[in-house]
């Protein structure tokens, strides 16, 4: 049997991995610099740096957005010039570099056992102490969060003209002098709106863990055709085309075009998960569930021990079911799970499932084909469908008199593992032959529970609303989730109840004019050079008075539903309304041009004031 040396690293790329989670901070281990994904950072600070321009540069963020990776990435790549490096007990180094001096710090926000945090952070900034700005010195690059740096700053009488500067722009995003630069990571997003592959940190990262050079090893191994971690590299990898056939060059051809559409798929679930606004994805993070995603928690001897005791129901280690893991602690992993493709509901697609036998051709037809038969060294076995998924599928009932706990949940995994399966790996809907079929899943995208998914991303790739059509969209469902119903009324108005009393036997609107409403994307500012930002909210502004509501993609997708004719229960309101109920509150501080009257929902009046101070009202 064989042995990839570096699964066992992989493993530990893991937040909960059973070996350790050593391997997650920094670039510690020669794995973690082949996979490190280069940045905006690397790309557009660190010349700058290394030239001399950046006198003080701050990295804000989370704990695993990368700040200790890329101040040890601008340390290497000043060694590679010619600095000669002088650590200072792990927690930073000074050199020269051009005769100009450096200093690093990576955590400006702990304590060590060498030095209190204040004491640290003094030592560091003494360099820009004063009253006035300083002159000539140190370039100097640290990483600590935002509140401890406030902290300091409101705390030390030491560097009062540093202070005055950083929390200005802080608090009311003044500009800094030249050469100062204060970089918040919380900004940056690890994917992009773009399904396809592309630079960001997602698609680098994914690339890399599967490259080639890292599992050739697996090739030599015995246990190959039957390896789940071999089955999901193999599940994303792009096989070369070099010194092949024309028709072997198709087949390849062909078969990453399935891997495309498998990585698009996953990126997608990134992309809900940002979009959402429930969780800021750091590099860690998303380096984290992709390690369990591809590789798990076994080692190459734990999962040869596993096939030669016949232990080896590997179901639950295919990346499709591994992403959804319902034991797993990670945070990212707990998120995803509440998207579950294989909870959806699709009465239709089940029956189909639970019907057709794996290793079939009615199967195999419902999946892109990963396997290429033509080149036997360039594919990805079939042994998921050929052993796991089949096992699962003899062992459901076949009569009432089978019904026990254990054929039950043998029949639940089994179509919840091939939802999962096709939504990463489904055909496209025109290629299959039933017609049931294309009406219960017209696309992947289908077995998320957001229909609105791609309206949404839409909008926030372009930045264009073609003919106002987003902003009606808002303006109806907000009306429509205030109790408007006429149709009319609630596209062109937004209308804000005027008392949510549900014992009123008339209910008041005030309104607001559509047209006074436009959709905008967040603006990052100037950081937007340094960093992979894409905005995860859409910006519905009353421009009169530049009240703004933040549209999360949970948010949207609720109010088109209720645009639709949904009722959301108190729970999803609770969950959904609270940016929407301060938007209304805001707004309703503006005196509203017209009060809109119902009894029945069907009888509508309209009370306007007239140029002579009077009211005016009419049946709409």
């Amino acid at each position: 049997m064989g042995h990839n040396k570096h699964l066992d690293a992989f493993l530990q790329f893991y937040s909960q991995a059973e070996a350790g989670n050593g391997l997650t901070r920094g670039l510690e281990s020669a794995l973690a610099k082949a996979t490190y994904a280069s940045t905006r950072l690397d790309r557009e600070l660190i010349p700058a740096l290394l030239a001399g321009d950046m006198r003080l540069t701050i990295l804000t963020g989370n704990a695993g957005d990368g700040k200790t990776a890329f101040i040890q990435t601008v340390e290497q790549r000043a060694e590679a010039a010619g600095a000669s490096l002088k650590r200072i007990d792990g927690v930073g180094c000074d050199f020269t570099l051009n005769g100009r001096e450096y200093r690093t710090l990576y955590d400006g926000s702990v304590d060590t056992e060498q030095h209190a945090n204040a004491a640290m952070l003094a030592d560091f900034f003494a360099s820009l102490a004063g009253d006035e700005a300083p002159g000539p010195g140190p370039c100097l690059l640290v990483a600590m969060n935002e509140g401890k740096l406030r902290d300091f700053l409101a705390m030390s009488s030491a560097h009062r003209w540093l202070a005055r500067q950083l929390l200005d722009h802080l608090n009311e995003d003044q500009p800094l002098p030249e050469g100062y630069l204060v970089v918040n990571l919380n900004l940056r997003s690890v994917v992009d709106a773009d399904p396809a592959g592309g630079d960001w940190m997602f698609d680098q990262v994914l690339d890399r863990y599967v490259s080639d050079k890292l599992w050739q090893d697996c090739e030599r191994c015995e246990a190959k055709l039957r390896c789940p971690v071999k089955f999901n590299v193999d599940s994303f990898r792009r096989f070369p085309l070099d010194g092949l056939s024309e028709k072997d060059r198709e087949a390849i051809k062909a078969r990453n075009a399935a891997v495309e559409a498998a990585r698009a798929r996953l990126k997608s679930l990134f992309q809900v998960l940002h979009f959402r606004k429930r969780l800021h994805i750091t590099v860690r993070d998303m380096r984290s569930a992709l390690a369990f995603a591809l590789f798990g928690k076994r080692t190459c001897q734990q999962i040869q021990d596993a096939l030669k005791t016949g232990n080896d129901d590997f179901l639950p280690r295919y990346y499709y079911n591994a992403l959804f893991d319902p034991n797993e602690k990670d945070r990212v992993l707990c998120f995803l799970r509440e998207f579950d493709p294989g909870r959806a509901a699709a009465p239709q697609l089940d029956a189909r499932i639970s019907f057709t036998p794996p290793k079939t051709p009615e199967f195999r037809r419902l999946f892109n084909d990963l396997s290429n038969t033509r080149v036997a060294h360039l594919r990805r076995s079939r042994t998921d469908e050929e052993n796991d998924l089949n096992r699962h599928f003899n062992a459901r009932t076949r009569s009432p008199e089978e019904r026990d706990s254990t054929v039950l949940e043998a029949a639940r995994s089994y179509v919840s593992a091939v939802r999962r399966k096709l939504f990463f790996e489904g055909s496209k809907a025109h290629e299959l032959e039933d017609a049931a079929l294309q009406e219960s899943q017209h696309g992947w995208n289908e077995l998320l529970p957001y229909e609105s998914l791609s309206r949404f991303i839409a909008f926030v790739r372009s930045g264009k609303d073609e003919g106002d059509k987003l902003r009606n969209q808002l303006v109806e469902g907000i009306s429509r989730s205030e109790g408007i119903h006429d149709q009319e009324r609630s596209r062109e108005y937004v209308c804000i109840r005027t008392r949510q009393d549900p014992n009123a036997k008339v209910k008041a609107f005030f309104t607001y004019p559509a047209s006074e409403f436009s959709c905008k994307r967040p603006d990052p500012g100037p950081q937007a050079r340094f960093i992979e930002y894409l905005p995860s909210s859409v910006l519905l502004r009353h421009d009169p008075t530049n009240v703004v509501l933040e549209v999360s993609l949970d948010l949207y997708e609720m109010l088109m539903r209720i645009r639709d004719g949904y009722v959301p229960t108190a729970g999803e309101m609770r969950a959904f309304f609270l940016n929407l109920l301060m938007f209304k509150k805001q707004l309703m501080a503006t005196p509203a041009g017209e009060l809109l009257l119902t009894e029945s929902d069907y009888q509508i009046y309209r009370v306007k004031r007239t140029p002579q101070q009077g009211i005016a009202v009419t049946t709409l």
